[in-house]
């Protein structure tokens, strides 16, 4: 498929008023770091997901969930035809789903979810908390289909009894425009400019926890020399330092900054990890301001699959560094460059790879799996469209109200 053929699809649902609930669209919250962290569901990625299905869907009214104390479940069906589902790693072990389990399955409405994931490792057995497992076969009830992320997670869901599966990734991918799938095209990654991303808090539910460590380190220490942007999403210490430093206190954002230089095994009183972790860290809780900064970018890097799905919408190449199921079946689905982080990785050997990244397999997937979304949305009495992009729906935006689990 060449870029130009290109052409992005949008949710048509003309006659339905849609309600929507999970992944946020936008963050409304003001204040510091952890209050605008807890807006987007503990994860600024999130706002990939709540995006990509808000605003590529055209319907006769949509909102977020105003809340269980606003509006009673047997009430829903008054207000909305349908709860759109922006979904993330629903099926995991700590999860509790039972109140909305116990909310939905009260309602007369339908449901709709789009990009279902699994955070188990292989092998690990399914034992889910049984109102999170409830909520699962409530999906599977009063949908046509329960749109998930890759093969992983439809197993799983097959092992469970739920056999009305779709495999359509992630709706953080409908946000790819004609523009952006041209850069991928024409561009080659460079290290001029690149984005960094790590998940060094959230090493313990990798598939080789030691492997990711010294892959990750590796690769901070060897991008200390280039001019690399670390970009957040849910790394607290990292939020104190920019914190600590816009206060101008310091004392806190040297011990913040200990605590990060601890994890990545370097030496905190070096003048170039002092400068990395002060000046060039960056963290975004609007996804136009995210995808625009990534066009700024020459390449990116890193094992946050969000971080890098913000530079491919920018049309910037990108490798991703798999640690867990949830990463892998998603980049095995999407075709995109991808490095398992099964052993240890070399740094030369991660960035070798970077500027070997070839994105025309994954240009050719987004085509067949657009095929897939249109028979996703026929099993949900739904339809797609191609019409000519039109701006954000901002005053619908402006609406939105967070309720996450």
């Amino acid at each position: 498929m060449l870029a130009t053929d290109f052409k992005p699809l949008r949710i048509s649902a003309p006659d339905r008023r849609l309600c929507f609930w999970g992944a946020p669209a936008r963050v409304l919250e003001e204040g510091d770091y952890p209050a605008k962290l807890k807006g987007t569901g503990a994860n600024t990625g999130n706002l990939f997901i709540g995006h990509g299905l808000f605003h590529n869907t055209d319907c006769a009214e949509k909102r977020y969930f105003p809340g269980m104390a606003t509006l009673a479940a047997e009430k829903l069906h008054e207000q909305f035809d349908t709860v759109f589902i922006p979904a993330s790693n629903f099926v995991n072990t700590s999860l509790d789903l039972e109140p909305w389990y116990d909310y939905f399955s009260c309602s007369k409405v339908g449901l709709f979810c789009f990009g279902l994931g699994s955070q188990l490792l292989p092998d690990q057995e399914a034992a889910l908390k049984p109102g999170t497992e409830r909520f699962l076969r409530l999906l599977g009830e009063r949908s046509g289909s329960i749109g998930v992320r890759g093969t992983f997670t439809a197993e799983v869901m097959w092992k469970l009894g739920i056999r009305n599966v779709s495999i359509v990734g992630c709706p953080s991918l409908m946000n790819l425009t004609t523009e952006a799938m041209a850069r991928l095209a024409s561009g080659r990654p460079a290290l001029d400019k690149v984005a960094l991303n790590f998940s060094n808090n959230v090493r313990s539910h990798s598939i080789s926890a030691g492997a990711m460590r010294t892959s990750e380190n590796a690769l901070f220490q060897r991008m200390l020399s280039e001019r690399a942007f670390y970009v957040l999403q849910n790394e607290t210490p990292e939020m104190e330092v920019l914190a600590a430093v816009k206060r101008g206190e310091s004392s806190a954002a040297q011990a913040a900054l200990s605590r990060i230089a601890a994890l990545f095994e370097v030496a905190a009183t070096r003048a170039d990890v002092r400068q990395a972790l002060e000046q060039r860290m960056r963290v975004f809780f609007s996804v136009e301001e995210w995808i625009g900064c990534m066009r700024s970018m020459t390449a990116s890097v890193g094992t946050r699959f969000h971080g890098n799905i913000a530079a491919l919408l920018a049309g910037t190449p990108a490798l991703f560094l798999v640690h867990d199921m949830r990463t892998l079946e998603l980049c095995e689905l999407l075709r995109v460059p991808h490095l398992v982080l099964d052993r240890p990785r070399t740094a030369e050997s991660i960035v070798e790879r970077l500027l070997e990244c070839d994105y025309g397999p994954f240009r050719q997937q987004v085509s067949r799996l657009q095929t897939e979304w249109k028979l996703f949305l026929a099993r949900n009495g739904l339809s797609a469209a191609q019409p000519a992009m039109s701006a954000p729906d901002a005053d619908a935006a402006a609406s939105c109200e967070l309720a996450y689990a």
